[in-house]
């Protein structure tokens, strides 16, 4: 639930989001990450999240839980972790029709 609702509870940015449009751009927006080390990283488009199906823009919770449990259980120091969210837009209806929405409100991009 909580990921389904990710855009509405939105607090503070987490992890990095690169979107379609950002192609060309993406080494320079890698290179603003503000930690120098990243051990780990999980990459997530948003697109079938659990069972709980295309959440678009709403999917960077699944990264950063995932790398949560990765520092938890393994030790990996959070400043080393990076989720990554790659918007390529969604075929959510309900997103599209989310004023709310943070994402590339097009049909997703294959």
């Amino acid at each position: 639930l909580a990921c389904m609702r990710y855009g509405h509870i939105f607090q503070r940015p987490r992890g990095m989001y690169l979107s379609i449009e950002d192609k060309g751009n993406i080494d320079s927006i890698l290179n603003n990450w503000p930690e120098c080390q990243v051990d780990v990283a999980v990459i997530t488009d948003g697109e079938r999240i659990l069972g709980l199906g295309d959440l678009g823009a709403y999917g960077m919770g699944i990264p950063i839980g995932k790398l949560n449990l990765y520092t938890a259980c393994a030790g990996i120091h959070p400043r080393r972790c990076l989720p990554i969210l790659v918007d390529v837009g969604t075929n959510n209806k309900k997103l599209h029709a989310d004023p709310m929405y943070t994402g590339v409100s097009t049909l997703r991009v294959r």
